[in-house]
């Protein structure tokens, strides 16, 4: 298959780049813009967290359809004292024509605030509106055009007249701060709702991408300058790459009209299609590179005056034998790479929360994205290049006078420092077994205090004037704060009384009863409980509530309530995603190795490292440490969807990397050498791309750290750690020595196994029957 692709992409190089560009411009102008103007960040969701499915999203949906289509708009207003009676008076007299204009908006009842209340603060229902220390106000606004009707959720003229409504109350309670500056200059107001809630963490997401990638592609670029010794061919893994993002944006947009998309997806989306996009561009160029290099010599003999002034390769039979054998072996190696990633993700659809189904389904069709533009696109553009990769760069001819003329793309020497480290690994490689797997371990140990969160509020970026509405509601406002958890039974009467009485107030964790209400045949009970709201004594209590003989259907709903829910879910999918992924990497590794020890070795190998990169998050996330380095406020866990992502993208990054470094062993093993030589070479070979490969992906991920959103720096940190310990600690020590002690066994496999899996080789005998170099290069 690889083989014929690589004929139909040098013959149609143009007509290939030309289809991505199209594709790419298209796909990104739907996506930012969309039909009728609504694009991609237009359509996200924030500030749900609740697994679909579960009891807490039940209760929710309950809570939804007992509140009405009702949508509440609040002002908070401060910097303004109202402790003195004459002021109140003032103040009241100020909002006289707010009052009137929200009135005539949403009608007399729907709009409340302390100086609506006759006799104002000396009431109790006025002063649960005015903060604690009397120096601010609420104002709420209750927008409900069909009273306690409910509209269908399909009805959009209604939803539009909500919207329209909603828009125009916010609009006057922003005025209302200047009307009070004579009676206080210093008064300010924040207008808060949940869709104004919802937009800004979409924003800060739309910021975040945007400042992540403006951060990592000219350092990648750089790096890869720096690797390749010149401008023309570095930007070929990066024009792969910014195709990738257009068709990552694209997939998410189209995804946003078949589930509810949260606003975190998109960054968790970019991040891995921009890492892995440049990851395979740079290996099939470092590839095709060494081929050019290889064959400098007869290249050079065909050079006539007619091959001369063609500008490119397309029907240069070198330049096309190059490509040839490029795909045909790093290509294989990408398509093997990328296909374990996605498999990695589909782990996450199997996982049974609709967000997580969203990550692994959007996940998967981007890396196959990743796969097509680095089998497709970056081989295009090398090939319209043609000859002009044999020609020194301008780094590689200012480094001419100190330093001596090497073939461009230079074949990587036999020994090095890669070759080295393998040989010191391979003579104690018990010593750096086991100091390598303490060094996991301890790396690991925070992991055993993981508390994971899914977050709702806590989402929103920390200088935003929502984040300053909810800080000043939970600190001035205690009666207006929400409660912990919300119990819904679906009855009323004394047996629900009782039981409320009885058994929920006296329930583990819960501290009190705030208040019960009934609404049609439902009683809604309010709770504080123990601790935090997304501690791990409230998940206690919620599960201790759930344990009761409810005298009827009971839902809990709430962070703590979500919590658990993840937890369970976790619980019970767990071993469907584990299993499939195990499987599928043990497939795919001994169909590229022909071993059975091989896969085993390599996932124990990137479980152990996982940990290791969980720990060091936990470790920086949930403990605190490092928070003033990198401009965050520690919320007591890390996000459950955070942990959950990063262990399948990290799982699938490290198979990326263990296929590269195994793909260059095999080869040598295969030609005659002897397991440790192989390694050595192997090692020597793949080290350079491996490292450079990991230092871009880095970058990659870093870049995101720099963004508001809590979760994208956990997301981004993870990444990073994982990549840095996977190419260090992992791939250079830890698997050398296992390789060593394993010697002749790392490639046995059973006989069947092995006749099985020569069915699949057939690809290698026809580039060999090609007559294509199949020699061991500098890269993989």
């Amino acid at each position: 298959m690889l083989v014929w692709l690589s004929r139909r992409v040098v013959k149609d190089a143009w007509y290939v780049v030309g289809t991505w560009a199209v594709l790419a411009v298209t796909l990104l102008a739907l996506s930012l813009g969309g039909p009728g103007g609504t694009g991609l960040f237009g359509r996200l969701e924030a500030g749900n967290s609740s697994a679909s499915g579960t009891q807490s999203a039940q209760g929710e949906q309950i809570l939804r359809t007992l509140a009405g289509d009702s949508q509440t708009v609040s002002l908070l207003v401060t910097g303004i004292d109202i402790s003195d009676t004459g002021v109140q008076k003032e103040v009241a007299s100020a909002l006289t024509g707010a009052h009137t204009d929200l009135r005539a908006l949403v009608g007399e009842q729907n709009v409340l605030d302390p100086f609506v209340v006759p006799g104002m603060l000396s009431e109790p229902a006025a002063q649960a509106l005015a903060s604690t220390e009397l120096d601010g106000f609420l104002m709420i606004v209750t927008v409900n055009p069909n009273g306690d009707k409910v509209a269908s959720a399909s009805d959009k003229a209604y939803a539009e007249e909500v919207a329209a409504v909603t828009h125009k109350v916010e609009e006057r309670l922003r005025a209302i701060p200047d009307e009070l500056h004579s009676i206080s200059p210093d008064a300010t107001g924040v207008v808060s709702d949940k869709a104004l809630m919802s937009q800004t963490v979409n924003d800060q997401v739309e910021k975040d991408l945007i400042r992540g990638e403006i951060i990592a592609l000219p350092l990648a670029l750089l790096v890869m300058v720096l690797v390749f010794g010149g401008f023309l061919v570095a930007g070929m893994p990066l024009i792969g790459a910014l195709a990738s993002i257009a068709g990552s944006l694209g997939v998410l947009y189209a995804l946003s009209f078949f589930t509810d998309l949260q606003s975190f997806v998109v960054i968790i989306i970019s991040v891995i299609g921009l890492g892995l996009s440049i990851d395979y561009g740079l290996l099939l160029t470092s590839r095709y590179r060494e081929e050019l290099a290889r064959n400098r010599d007869d290249i050079e003999s065909t050079w006539d005056g007619r091959l001369r002034r063609r500008r490119t390769g397309r029907r240069d039979p070198l330049i096309a034998q190059c490509m040839t054998t490029t795909l045909a072996t790093a290509g294989r190696t990408v398509l093997f790479s990328g296909l374990t990633v996605a498999v990695a993700l589909l782990g996450l659809v199997l996982m049974g929360t609709n967000i997580l189904w969203s990550i692994g389904v959007a996940g998967m069709a981007v890396v196959l994205i990743a796969i097509a533009a680095a089998l497709t696109l970056v081989p295009a553009l090398l090939v319209l290049l043609g000859r002009r990769l044999l020609h020194p760069s301008l780094p590689q001819r200012l480094l001419r006078s100190t330093a001596r003329r090497r073939p461009t793309g230079g074949i990587t020497p036999e020994s090095g420092m890669f070759s080295w480290v393998a040989r010191q690994v391979h003579r104690m490689p018990w010593v750096v077994l086991v100091a390598c797997v303490a060094l996991l371990v301890v790396l690991a140990s925070p992991l055993r205090g993981l508390h994971m969160l899914t977050s709702t509020t806590e989402l929103l970026p920390p200088q935003s004037d929502q984040r300053t509405y909810l800080t000043a509601l939970q600190t001035d406002y205690s009666t207006a704060a929400e409660e912990d958890a919300t119990l819904i039974v679906a009855a009323t009467g004394e047996r629900v009384t009782s039981y409320i009485n009885d058994q929920v107030a006296s329930t583990d964790g819960v501290v009190q009863v705030l208040r019960l209400a009934t609404a049609g045949d439902y009683t809604v009970v309010y709770l504080d409980l123990e601790g935090d709201a997304s501690s791990v004594t409230a998940e206690h209590a919620v599960a201790g509530i759930l344990a009761l003989d409810a005298p009827a259907d009971a839902w809990v709903t709430g962070q703590a309530a979500s919590q658990y829910d993840f937890h369970q879910i976790i619980i019970h999918g767990l071993p469907w995603a584990v299993g499939l992924l195990v499987a599928a990497s043990f497939v795919l590794l001994f169909l590229m190795t022909g071993s059975v020890l091989v896969p085993f070795k390599a996932l124990l190998i990137n479980t152990i490292s996982l940990a290791a990169s969980l720990g060091v998050l936990v470790w920086v996330f949930q403990d605190g440490h490092l928070s003033g380095l990198l401009g965050f406020t520690p919320i007591g866990g890390v996000e459950a969807y955070v942990i959950v992502t990063a262990v399948g993208v990290g799982f699938g990054l490290a198979m990326d990397y263990e296929v590269f470094i195994l793909a260059r062993i095999k080869e040598y093993w295969d030609g005659g050498d002897d397991n440790n030589t192989a390694v050595e070479r192997g090692l020597q070979r793949s080290g350079g791309v491996v490292t450079s490969a990991a230092l871009i992906m880095m970058i990659v991920f870093l870049g995101f750290v720099s963004g508001d959103l809590l979760i994208v720096k956990e997301i981004g940190l993870a990444l990073a750690v994982m990549v840095a310990l996977d190419a260090t600690v992992v791939r250079m020590l830890l698997v050398p020595a296992i390789m060593s002690l394993l010697g002749r066994w790392n490639w046995w496999a059973p006989g069947f196994l092995q006749n099985m899996r020569d069915r699949y080789t057939e690809e290698a005998e026809e580039a060999a029957d090609l007559g294509m170099s199949t020699r061991p290069s500098a890269a993989v």
